[in-house]
């Protein structure tokens, strides 16, 4: 259902976007074409997240063992560069209209595309409401976010339209589309920042990484822990941790505790899968290393 939605949003997107370009161009309005480029960005995204959401589902392999979950961390990526470039250029076709003051005509025309352009985007956000609903998706929610941004931009440019058409004001027309155009790029700089973080394999959140340590502090079978490192992809959280338990501790019970250790783990951050390797030690190793380093060096 979720690949289903993400590429009937990809059409409408593409049909918005042909049909913003021919009205935007007729009417010379950088606003209007400022939208369409959205648009066809939108149909961009849709595709690569239809895509990524086929790939990122497929089970890992003897040559990807950790799956393909970070396939969405690269679409994304590149689609903020993408987003970047163009939402530049455009930045800079609506400062150049600042001073060139080129009037719009057919606005009218124009107020009841961009209207026609709001209902449809309103008639997607419900489908895919519902959609959402029925088969709970990351992705589809980001596509989701991003069409109710549309929705925004859309009845925003209709305002400007709207105040030209009663009071020749024209230069509103620039004035939008330079808001329109930051919109684009800082859109784009959200959807890379969480691509960047997640291709370099950024910690988790300090305030899990804090309530994890006090899960296992709080068993006084475990003397200390280190070497704790953890990441995340868009529905997986990874850990490691060396556990230290006193040397003469059975194995049985030490894996027994370290079981429940991750048990609880789950439990309480349940938003997300969990892959948890716990190494267990004897005695702290990681201190041991530093003395030996720092003798070394020494």
């Amino acid at each position: 259902m979720a690949v289903k939605a993400t590429f009937i949003a990809s059409l409408v997107a593409i049909f918005l976007a042909l049909f913003k370009f021919i009205v935007g161009f007729l009417s010379s309005s950088v606003a209007l074409m400022a939208l369409a480029v959205d648009s066809l960005l939108d149909s961009f995204v849709s595709i690569l997240n239809t895509i990524a959401l086929k790939k990122v589902r497929q089970n890992s392999n003897e040559t990807y063992n950790f799956g393909y979950e970070k396939m969405e961390a690269i679409v994304s990526f590149i689609e903020a560069l993408i987003i970047s470039f163009v939402g530049i250029f455009m930045l800079f076709k609506s400062i150049e209209k600042l001073y060139t003051k080129q009037e719009l005509s057919l606005i009218f025309p124009a107020m009841m595309s961009i209207a026609f352009c709001i209902l449809l985007t309103f008639l997607l956000l419900f489908y895919l409401n519902r959609v959402l609903k029925k088969e709970d998706s990351l992705i589809l929610r980001a596509d989701i976010f991003h069409y109710k941004i549309d929705l925004i931009t859309n009845f925003a440019t209709l305002l400007a339209l709207l105040f030209i058409y009663f009071t020749d004001f024209y230069i509103i027309d620039a004035i939008f589309g330079i808001f329109i155009s930051i919109y684009i790029v800082y859109g784009a700089y959200g959807i890379g920042k969480i691509g960047f973080e997640m291709l370099l394999d950024k910690a988790l959140n300090k305030e899990i990484i804090d309530e994890i340590s006090k899960l296992i502090l709080a068993n006084d079978e475990i003397k200390t822990f280190h070497m704790l490192k953890s990441r995340s992809t868009i529905k997986t959280n990874y850990l490691s941790v060396h556990l230290v338990f006193s040397p003469t501790i059975s194995l049985l019970k030490a894996h027994d505790i370290s079981h429940d250790l991750e048990k609880e783990i789950r439990q309480k951050f349940n938003d997300k899968k969990w892959e948890i390797v716990m190494h267990l030690d004897p005695y702290d190793d990681f201190k041991k290393d530093l003395n030996e380093n720092s003798t070394d060096s020494s």
